[in-house]
């Protein structure tokens, strides 16, 4: 058996880490979504209907705007594009939150 260095055990090994922090991500999110009372289980289904209706572009603004707090400028800076072409992209993402929750 040779030793050191084994490529495909290191591709093993990250594949595992990789499923593992699949795993912890969703642990995490069942675990709070067990405590949601109806209101906000409906916005959680809204909200994950409304997501796989999203483009690529519109989830990574709604995820860089809500989740990691940047303004509609840095996002713009970031994706060369103008400030008021990322909030319109915001925006339509939010629509489509919208129209889920009132289906």
């Amino acid at each position: 058996m040779e030793q050191g260095y084994n490529e495909e055990a290191a591709e093993q090994v990250e594949l595992k880490l990789l499923r593992l922090n699949v795993y912890k991500l969703a642990v995490e999110y069942y675990y709070h979504r067990d405590q949601y009372n109806s209101d906000e289980m409906k916005f959680a289904i809204a909200t994950e209907k409304a997501w796989e209706m999203m483009t690529q572009n519109q989830k990574d603004v709604v995820y860089m705007h809500t989740i990691q707090g940047f303004s509609f400028a840095t996002i713009a800076d970031l994706q060369g594009k103008d400030p008021s072409t990322i909030s319109r992209t915001f925006s339509a993402a939010c629509k489509k939150t919208q129209k889920k929750i009132n289906e």
